[in-house]
């Protein structure tokens, strides 16, 4: 493993805790999931649904990482990094009442 995928698998594990923790925080408080395939995992399987649908995006992740390049998988791995943190910070915001335009 490059120091490159080190520290974007660092990112990718914090960014999907805290996108997992602010999501059961949403809707512990009401709130609508975004995204529609995890909504509908939610509402087929309860919570457990949310962690079929994180898990299944780890190993797509892994996968990924495992069969691409070094290049390819730190973009890659960058690109997963980035929507999650992204996500985390729609999250906040929501969770804070801040809207985002």
């Amino acid at each position: 493993m490059t120091r490159t995928h080190a520290v974007l698998w660092t990112v990718v594990l914090v960014a999907t805790t805290l996108d997992i923790l602010t999501t059961m925080v949403g809707l512990s408080r009401g709130l609508q999931e975004g995204n529609a395939v995890v909504e509908a995992a939610i509402g087929l399987l309860g919570l457990p649904g949310l962690w079929l649908v994180k898990f299944a995006a780890m190993v797509w992740l892994v996968a990924g990482w495992a069969l691409l390049s070094d290049r390819n998988a730190a973009i890659f791995l960058g690109l997963f990094a980035l929507v999650t943190v992204a996500t985390v910070v729609a999250n906040t915001a929501t969770l804070l009442g801040v809207a985002l335009q």
